[in-house]
């Protein structure tokens, strides 16, 4: 796990319908802001955003942290 500017990461599995691990974007209070999630299956990568706006250096951040932590 690591944090900047009030934001945290967290990694996350999801077994069933999914079925992969993800890095999760959250806020300091726990609310996940956003996801990259990676299908078992697969291999496939995706991005959920579940905020409108988010501050573009914190994504870059984010992305920046899935090949290290994912």
């Amino acid at each position: 796990m690591s944090s900047t500017g009030g934001f945290s990461t967290r990694l996350a599995s999801s077994v069933g319908e999914r079925d992969g691990i993800g890095l999760e974007l959250t806020l300091d209070d726990g609310e996940v802001v956003a996801e990259v999630f990676e299908r078992e299956a697969t291999g496939e990568r995706t991005v959920t955003l579940f905020r409108p706006e988010l501050p573009l250096e914190t994504l870059l951040w984010f992305l920046k942290r899935v090949d290290t932590e994912l």
